[in-house]
């Protein structure tokens, strides 16, 4: 019997533990709590996915358009993103202060990035990238998005052999538009030269105008031109005038961007800016003038 009221005693308690328990949990519920009203949860980090893409007409040299997408139901301020990859030297965080609505059409934000890495040179490929984006939503809240780029990247890929390609330039020749004179028939003729900077054998086979300039060579139309090893090239060139609309004149973005092919002991050919130092250029613009017409 002691047994038994010791276990029916047992029983009473919890129980009446458990009661007391439930009303004090009940009355705490009925009261104000003093911190005051508790506050809301913040929100969840947004849908975000974003690709690399190349926007030639806004883009400078070592810039990449990262297309950012909202896929969420209410727009986000990105106020940072930073590129990670093999492929480029990090540049750390990049300030933006972009909003991104929700939307299938992407938001372009314009980063900029790194020293290329080359390690099968000229034939590299991109290796896999993302974007770390800090974002902040309607409510404030600040949350940090990885976003892997798709890979492969066709835009990374030419981003990352266009690069590759400007080191193997710059390690191997030194390229040079001569003075400027005019011909009898209003262009202008001169020389570009490639000269060796370590002793490899140079070649040229191939020069492109710009929007508003043609560039051409009797010599690379009749076929390449090489040089011996260490040996540097002279390569004649005449400029004409290729467009003279206003708005056109008035729009170009790289009125100067004109392009030499060189060769590099014998390989594939390199497409390389032809560059243009202030003196020609000014050259360039009076002949542009004078041969569309304009005199004001």
């Amino acid at each position: 019997m002691r047994w038994a009221r010791i276990a029916v005693i047992g029983a009473f308690l919890l129980a009446a533990g458990t009661a007391a328990l439930t009303g004090s949990i009940a009355g705490a519920g009925d009261r104000e709590d003093p911190a005051g009203p508790a506050t809301a949860a913040p929100s969840a980090a947004p849908d975000l996915t974003a690709t690399a893409e190349i926007r030639r007409s806004f883009m400078a040299p070592g810039v990449v358009a990262i297309a950012v997408t909202n896929h969420g139901d209410a727009p986000v301020r990105v106020r940072g993103l930073e590129l990670l990859g093999e492929s480029f030297a990090p540049l750390g965080v990049q300030e933006f202060d972009d909003e991104v609505p929700p939307s299938e059409n992407p938001r372009d934000l314009f980063a900029s990035y790194g020293e290329a890495r080359c390690p099968d040179g000229v034939d590299s490929a991109a290796a896999p990238a993302a974007v770390v984006l800090d974002v902040e939503t309607e409510d404030g809240a600040a949350h940090e998005v990885v976003a892997a780029l798709p890979h492969p990247s066709g835009t990374l890929d030419r981003l990352l052999r266009e690069a590759c390609a400007a080191q193997a330039i710059t390690a191997a020749t030194a390229i040079e538009l001569g003075d400027l004179t005019e011909a009898a028939d209003g262009t202008l003729e001169g020389g570009l030269t490639l000269r060796p900077l370590d002793g490899a054998a140079l070649g040229a086979t191939e020069v492109r105008g710009s929007v508003l300039f043609t560039v051409e060579s009797a010599a690379l139309a009749a076929g390449p031109v090489a040089g011996a090893p260490g040996e540097s090239i002279v390569v004649p060139v005449v400029f004409d005038a290729f467009r003279c609309e206003g708005h056109a004149v008035g729009d170009a973005k790289q009125p100067f961007g004109f392009t030499v092919w060189v060769v590099i002991d014998g390989g594939d050919p390199i497409a390389t800016p032809l560059p243009v130092p202030d003196p020609q250029r000014e050259a360039l613009w009076a002949m542009l003038d004078a041969r569309c017409g304009r005199t004001d």
